[in-house]
């Protein structure tokens, strides 16, 4: 793991328990290769496999397993740091539009990079599989998440970002 411009990586919450290892709709060695994303009701997005995360052109973390704020109140952005359950994040998780672009034929151990844009959503690059709470999935390798909490198509960025004024400083 890679620290960077005093920011810490947290661990996965120990409350935050991801849905994909909660009630799993196909078999636990199909999940679990290559980058995951679970999409945690009411809290962040915890990313398990080759992560590279990215902030202002500079790696901040290098690891295998990561929860990034989806609410967008953390104080420690672009990780969640607990703030979902201070500001009553209701989110349940699913995906309700949006989804990855299948692009290209990246291998599933090659590493993700999740790059976060200056006020805006995390940028994905390279082979993601988005698990929502439900179990349905959507798997590609280019995409925008939510980091705002206000996107109407959450896990994914529909935009809102930028009528909410958020920011990720």
């Amino acid at each position: 793991m890679v620290a960077a411009r005093g920011r810490e990586r947290p661990a996965i919450p120990a409350d935050v328990t991801p849905p994909a290892t909660k009630a799993r709709r196909r078999p636990v060695s199909d999940a679990r290769r290559g980058n995951v994303a679970d999409v945690a009701p009411g809290g962040p997005l915890c990313l398990t496999g080759r992560i590279h995360v990215e902030v202002d052109g500079e790696i901040v973390a290098d690891t295998d397993d990561v929860a990034l704020c989806r609410c967008g109140h953390s104080n420690n952005k672009p990780f969640c740091d607990g703030s979902h359950r201070r500001v009553g994040f209701d989110d349940p998780g699913l995906i309700r539009g949006g989804r990855l672009v299948p692009a290209g034929q990246a291998g599933k151990e090659e590493p993700v990079s999740i790059v976060c844009a200056k006020d805006g959503p995390v940028l994905v690059r390279g082979p993601l599989t988005v698990v929502a709470a439900d179990g349905k999935t959507s798997t590609g390798t280019k995409g925008a998440l939510c980091r705002c909490g206000t996107s109407s198509t959450k896990p994914f960025c529909d935009g809102s970002h930028r009528e909410s004024g958020f920011s990720a400083s």
